[in-house]
Order: C-alpha cells, then structure tokens, then sequence
C-alpha cells in the first residue's frame, strides 16, 4: 500500500515537470522570436513535441488513475477479508469462551464445539481461497487432476451446505441419475466453485426461494449450472461479477458483504482447466452460472 502511494507521488511529479517541458519548445515565441521564423518545418516539429507530451501527461494520468483505483480495491479487499473472517472468529472464541465455563452440560458443550469447528473450517476456506487466488494469477499453482465422476462432485459440494439452505428456507434439486463421463479435474478446486456458486445463490435467494444444480454432457465437454430464482444482477453489474474485488451493491447491500473475490476464484480456477464460465442474470428473473469442463482436461 505504502509502494503504491510512493509511484502515485513520483508519477505527479513527473506529470507536473511535463508540463513545463510542454512550454519549452514554444520558450522562443515567447521571447520575441517569429512563430514562423524557421519555417513550416520548424513549427510541423513543435506541433509535434507538443502533441506526444500532451498524449504522454494523459497516460500519466491514466496511470495514476488506475493507481489509486488499486491502491482503494487493495485497502477494501483487506477490510472485506477482515470482515469475512471476524465472523468465524468471534463465533469461535464466545464458543471457546463458554466452554470453558465448567458448569456447562455435555450436550451444550458439544453443540458449542461444533460452532467452533465450523468457525474453523470457514476461516481455513477463506484463507485458502485467497493463496490460490493468488498463485492462478500468476501460475504457479499446480492442478493435481484426478478422475471424479461429476454426479458425486456436485454431491460433495453441496451436502455441507444443505444445513445453510434449509436456515434459510431454500430448496436445492440436484441433477438426477444420469450417465455422465468422468471428469480430469483437481477435485478440491473444482469442489471449492460448487461452494462458491451455491453459497452465493443461497446468500440472494429470498426464503421459499429454489436453487438448482444441473450437469449435462455434449461434444466432449461437460456443463455444469447454478441456477436461483433471487434478486437477481443488474445489466451493468453482470459483465463485472467475474472481476477481482467486484461486489454487487445494491438494496440489500447488507447482505451482500464480502472480499468481492469468489465468483473471481471460480473463474481461474475454471479457466485453468481449460474450460469457460459465464453468468446469465436480470433483476428480478435470477441468476444462473454456466460453466463448462473438458472431460480430459486442455489439451497441451
């Protein structure tokens, strides 16, 4: 964050001795010498100077702009991600807390491990997310591609947050036995975008709301989908959600806090497979994510 500020200080001081070099070849003229005094060439020259330190000072400012753009995603990725984890936290300490309160029974003691536990496991996901988040941007996460028939993937993903959709009186179909083909995948990335796409489709589903998981298969590729029938995404927000630290804001901003960084893992995470995902959404029609999978794996 420091660096960042450090390059927007030093790219104004160069943009503000631009400038200055932007009145030298017209210091002259300025002095009493004949505009045209050397000629037509002589003033082609200064037009020309001119025009490419007036093009260089706009990219400077561009530069800056997306400078400081950064250094804020940088700043509101941090707050998100401490507010995503203090969550977890503070449920796993107060958990802690009261157990060590030696007048507790064993059942509630159990109940309250439970919360910690699971305190836990968000916290270590989250953290996760991020490493790998980090490593697909620059390619040095390796897959670890095994053989998953996809019907049990999907089963895998969605079991644990079968709980979070019957809170939040949501129901979930999954695709029915079908013969689908196994799937070359990294099975812990893979599960990890299921969790994703459901979570986010049980975040904006309203209660009696449905979310439905399908799997098909055609021309060597096999498509998965995460459909709700929530809120929904506005057309300006649609083309965004796959970029890093984007969040839908919006009438139930509360709700939707978070790192602005899962639908971005998804889509590495995807495309590191070789395959493509894509959202298909409309305020108040739902929002459906698309993605497809090479059964194999890309070719190399």
């Amino acid at each position: 964050m420091h660096r960042l500020s450090g390059y927007n200080a030093r790219f104004l001081a160069i943009e503000i001795f631009s400038y200055f070099l932007l009145l030298v070849p017209w210091l002259g003229d300025f002095f009493g010498a004949e505009l045209l005094r050397y000629g037509a060439p002589d003033l082609i020259l200064k037009i020309g100077m001119s025009a490419a330190i007036i093009v260089f000072i706009f990219l400077l400012r561009d530069v800056r702009r997306k400078s400081r753009s950064l250094e804020l995603l940088k700043k509101n990725l941090s707050l998100a991600a401490i507010h995503d984890l203090k969550g977890p936290l503070t449920s796993m300490i107060g958990a802690l807390q009261l157990i060590e309160d030696n007048n507790i029974d064993l059942k509630m003691r159990d109940s309250l491990l439970s919360v910690a536990s699971r305190s836990t496991r968000d916290m270590q996901k989250l953290i996760q997310v991020l490493l790998d988040t980090e490593r697909m941007e620059i390619s040095e996460l390796a897959l670890e591609r095994i053989e998953v028939p996809p019907l049990q993937l999907i089963r895998e993903a969605v079991k644990p947050l079968l709980p979070v959709a019957e809170e939040t009186g949501v129901s979930v179909s999954l695709p029915g036995d079908k013969d689908l083909p196994v799937l070359l995948a990294d099975r812990d990335l893979i599960v990890r975008v299921f969790e994703n796409l459901m979570l986010n489709a049980l975040k904006y589903s309203r209660r009696g709301g449905k979310v439905a998981v399908s799997a098909d298969f055609s021309d060597g590729v096999l498509r998965f989908g995460v459909s709700d029938n929530g809120a929904g995404i506005a057309p300006e927000h649609v083309k965004k959600v796959f970029e890093k630290y984007f969040r839908v804001e919006g009438q139930e901003a509360q709700s939707r806090k978070g790192s602005g960084i899962g639908l971005y893992f998804c889509r590495l995470a995807v495309e590191a497979h070789g395959g493509k995902i894509v959202i298909d959404s409309a305020p108040g029609r739902g929002t459906t994510v698309t993605f497809d999978l090479p059964v194999r794996g890309p070719a190399r």
